[in-house]
């Protein structure tokens, strides 16, 4: 983010006084632009843990305070009930790793929030499709049982409308309109600053992980959707932004709210765009059904990628090789490195299969039986000729183990 575009950041944070810990009223606090900061009942442990992650992580000004903020919204996304734990937990958080442990419960609870709203919505598309006698399949449109949760370094904020940028970005989004949003790159270090108002770049802080430069490409995006500086009633629908307007909200709020709620979204970076919601197509769409404008502000943390199979490692581990006029010959083949397994042995000779040369081939299994360790390859010559023998086994893991 430009220094220009952190003007309102900085001077907000001056004014709370190491980020809000003691005298002042984080809510009466505003900035030169009209932006309220936001103000929960986790304010000492957020405060306690920006001041840490600033001072160990040499954060600017703006940037403490856009993760505080990032904190703030997350701890308002989650229910009720989950606040109610990590209130409890904050009340013993009296030191910095207090402070911290509760944090981590709190990204873990959004995690866990993110998780299952994908369950409920997978579990929703099999019902329907039971209901309409259709077949099941392993994906259920864009969630479902098959998806694998990445999550990102830490809430990674993609979009913030509070930011006019250009005519693609032009600040709040206005009265019963639409605006598309990237919410992942396909690019090394795209900048979330300089196209959508965000903050760093994709491949830093905690935006690392927001890249997908090869492979699978995000299904689905689980993010802290707030919305901000409203001044009528509404809601706030998101969606894979194309025509097909889904229903449902992302988030309500009444006159002069702040609201923010996690959220998964399916996304669609190819399909037809919304109408009027941005010169091209994105990944996702966020539209205001308010009568007055509305400032959204996208933290990402993390994504749903269809789960792929993975290619076995495999070596071969050839023997010796042995010359003899021998009639029966047994060439032992070499064992697996540790931690392969044997998949397939493979017997040679010279005699290529001819000049009366049999190949038997046998796996070893350990005492009691099992998984086979090795293998051999045994060898009938009633040739009579001199011939050369040898064998390898195919060793096999899944990588990584």
């Amino acid at each position: 983010m430009g220094s220009s575009k952190r003007a309102w950041l900085a001077a907000a944070t001056s004014a709370l006084l190491l980020f809000g810990i003691v005298s002042v009223d984080a809510k009466t606090i505003t900035t030169p632009q009209g932006q309220t900061v936001l103000s929960t009942p986790l304010d000492k442990v957020i405060d306690m843990v920006v001041r840490q992650r600033a001072a160990v992580q040499n954060l600017s000004t703006a940037d403490a305070l856009v993760l505080r903020e990032q904190l703030q919204a997350q701890y308002l996304s989650l229910s009720a009930t989950d606040q109610q734990k990590l209130l409890d937990a904050a009340r013993n958080a009296s030191s910095a790793e207090g402070a911290s442990a509760t944090i981590d419960a709190l990204a873990s609870a959004v995690q866990a929030t993110a998780r299952q709203l994908a369950a409920d919505m997978a579990a929703e598309s099999a019902k329907a499709r039971t209901n309409q006698n259709q077949q099941i399949t392993p994906k259920l449109g864009t969630v479902g049982p098959d998806l694998v949760f990445v999550p990102t370094a830490g809430p990674c904020r993609v979009a913030d409308t509070r930011f006019g940028i250009m005519s693609d970005w032009p600040g709040p989004i206005q009265s019963v309109a639409a605006r598309q949003i990237y919410v992942y790159s396909a690019v090394s270090g795209y900048s979330w600053a300089a196209s959508q108002g965000g903050t760093g770049t994709s491949s830093t802080g905690n935006c690392v992980g927001s890249e997908f430069l090869s492979g699978p490409a995000p299904v689905a995006v689980v993010a802290t959707i707030s919305v901000t500086n409203t001044s009528s009633t509404g809601a706030l629908r998101a969606w894979d932004g194309t025509p097909n307007l889904t229903t449902g909200a992302a988030a309500t709020w009444t006159s002069g709210g702040t609201q923010a709620n996690t959220t998964v979204v399916p996304i669609n970076r190819t399909g037809a765009i919304y109408p009027g919601s941005g010169p091209f197509k994105k990944d996702i769409g966020v539209y205001n059904n308010s009568g007055t404008p509305i400032d959204v502000i996208v933290d990402v943390v993390g994504y749903f990628i269809e789960n792929t199979a993975t290619p076995l490692e495999c070596t071969n581990v050839t023997n010796a090789s042995v010359t003899t006029t021998n009639v029966d010959v047994l060439v032992p083949a070499t064992a697996c490195p540790a931690g392969f397994t044997p998949t397939g042995i493979n017997c040679a000779s010279s005699a290529n299969g001819g000049n009366g040369v049999r190949v038997v081939k046998s796996y070893i299994l350990p005492l009691g039986g099992g998984t086979p360790t090795t293998g051999n390859c045994r060898f009938e010559n009633i040739g009579g000729l001199s011939q050369t023998y040898w064998g390898y086994l195919t060793c096999c893991r899944v990588p990584g183990r």
